[in-house]
């Protein structure tokens, strides 16, 4: 998910799933189903929230979910309804900010992965957009999402490139961190046949304490924090976590 004043997942939307192709998005849905018995859940439906895409939306529908997606990127979103119309698959993909998101419906659990909260920079609109995937869950729903810390960005783990002439997209990224402020900008350029564009992306680094107590804030209990595919708890350099909290 993009934040409101960052120019980003506009152009590269077209070219996203070519550049995600290396992302272990089956693992991610086993990793996502286990989490979910250990927590005793079967839910029927779910809500995919900073979709993206829907790579994962997909994954999990061919697993018998209901599931159901937003993204604050309007070229996500389009990819993703093209991406459902050429499978044939009626699924609903809605363009809203996960601060203020309203589909309209309640879900037996909400889903959100690959550090898309990392993009909401100010701990006041997190609370907001845990609090309004509160509202789409009745009580006892399941609520599970990662996120990137500290650790990822002083180690510089945006400091990505792939120039291979052999590549669809090849790409150069710079993160630059800033320790007191916790945020990463990160610089972005894509490079697609003869077609050259940027983007910059910024996220913010939350200490695990702090989001439990802003989950807590927003009415979500029996929070379990794991070092991110693994069901061990996280250690000093972790570079991300999953959090799994149930609608209190």
């Amino acid at each position: 998910m993009s934040h409101p004043e960052v120019t980003s997942f506009t152009e590269i939307a077209e070219f996203y799933d070519d550049l995600m192709k290396p992302v272990p998005y089956r693992m991610w849905t086993s990793y996502y189903l286990l989490l979910l018995s250990m927590q005793g859940q079967k839910p029927k439906s779910v809500l995919d929230a900073c979709c993206g895409t829907g790579t994962l939306t997909h994954m999990l529908t061919h697993e018998g979910l209901e599931v159901e997606g937003f993204d604050l990127s309007e070229s996500m979103i389009r990819q993703a309804r093209l991406k459902a119309e050429r499978r044939k698959l009626p699924l609903r993909f809605e363009v809203a900010n996960a601060c203020t998101v309203d589909m309209g419906r309640q879900y037996d659990a909400a889903l959100c992965f690959f550090d898309s909260f990392n993009n909401i920079t100010d701990p006041q609109d997190l609370l907001k957009a845990f609090k309004r995937i509160a509202a789409h869950l009745p009580p006892g729903g399941s609520f599970i999402f990662d996120l990137n810390l500290a650790y990822a960005f002083e180690q510089k783990m945006f400091n990505q490139q792939d120039m291979s002439k052999s590549s669809k997209v090849r790409y150069r990224w710079r993160g630059d961190y800033d320790p007191r402020t916790c945020i990463i900008q990160v610089n972005m350029q894509f490079w697609v046949g003869e077609q050259h564009f940027t983007e910059t992306h910024n996220q913010r680094a939350y200490e695990i304490e702090e989001v439990v107590d802003l989950l807590d804030e927003a009415g979500f209990q029996d929070i379990r924090v794991f070092e991110s595919y693994t069901l061990n708890p996280p250690r000093e350099k972790s570079d991300r976590v999953h959090f799994i909290s149930i609608r209190g």
